[in-house]
Formats: structure tokens, C-alpha cells, sequence
């Protein structure tokens, strides 16, 4: 990644290269310690430390892939495509490294909150952080046929109108 330009790294991964040096040991230290609570539940036996080296034989693209993953959401046959695995491989390790970073965003205070039950909640999260950002977007649903149910589920947004070519 040394050779490749912030400008790409940023489109790639949504971060610049300072902020991935930053998250890579925290990232590192998170995979080691799932990694040791999985031997400890049964999971696995050991932690795994030869045998076939495949393409995310590192922990920087371990990151990098679980970076690009989650910024382009492509399906697992492109992902597995672009880093040089089957798309049942690309599954299984966006399943193994998404906890993973998780919990390296959660050691870094970086992780956004989904769950406000209160404005209360709300109001400190803005004086706490001064700007805040909320996702959203309306997906249609199959429209009620009863009368009472299509009121209640109504966004106050018209139809489309469009006009045949």
C-alpha cells in the first residue's frame, strides 16, 4: 500500500493511510484476542499458526479487505474476484474479520451508536461529539389494502409520475 496514492486508498478503504497505520496494531491486538477467547470457548483448538498461506496472509490485508469490503458492500463473488478467493472464502472471512473490527473501533471510542432510546440520550451525544451524522433512507412497501392501515403507513410523499418514452 506504500506505493498507492492517498487519494486511492481513501476511495478504497474510506480512510487515508495515517488512520489505517493507526487502526492496524489495535486491529491486530483485537484479532489475537478473539482468536485466544475462540481456543478458550471450544471453539477451535488451537490458534493457527502454519499450514497453507493464502492471499490475506497478513494482518494489514486482513484489514484492508475487511476495509474494502464494508466500504463498496460488493456481493462475495466481486470480493472474492479482487482479492484472489472463492466467493465462499471471501464469506467466511468477512464473517471472522468483521468482530474483529468491531471491537478495534470499540477500543478506539469509534464506534457509531445505533440504539437511542431517549432525547435525552440524543441531546448528550451531540454536545459530546458537536456534529452528528443520521443515515436513513424510505424503502416502498407493499401498500395495505385496509383503509385505517394505509393511513397509518402513509410518508406523506406522492407517486412518481412517469411518462411512457
Amino acid at each position: 500500500m506504500e506505493e498507492t496514492s492517498e487519494r486511492t486508498v481513501r476511495a478504497l478503504i474510506g480512510m487515508n493511510k495515517a488512520q489505517f497505520a493507526k487502526l492496524y496494531p489495535i486491529f491486530e491486538e483485537a484479532y489475537a484476542e478473539i482468536q485466544q477467547e475462540r481456543v478458550r470457548q471450544g471453539e477451535i483448538k488451537r490458534v493457527q499458526k502454519g499450514g497453507h498461506v493464502g492471499y490475506l496472509d497478513r494482518m494489514d490485508k486482513k484489514l484492508f479487505f475487511i476495509l474494502y469490503y464494508l466500504k463498496t458492500y460488493c456481493t462475495f463473488d466481486v470480493l472474492g474476484f479482487h482479492f484472489g478467493l472463492s466467493s465462499g472464502h471471501a464469506h467466511r472471512h468477512v464473517e471472522q474479520l468483521q468482530p474483529v473490527l468491531r471491537r478495534s473501533l470499540a477500543k478506539l471510542d469509534l464506534l457509531p451508536e445505533r440504539a437511542l432510546t431517549t432525547p435525552g440520550e440524543m441531546m448528550k451525544l451531540i454536545e459530546k461529539h458537536g456534529d452528528i451524522i443520521i443515515d436513513g433512507v424510505e424503502c416502498g412497501c407493499v401498500r395495505p389494502q385496509d383503509d385505517d392501515q394505509q393511513k397509518a403507513r402513509y410518508s406523506g410523499k406522492k407517486n412518481d409520475i412517469r411518462l411512457k418514452p
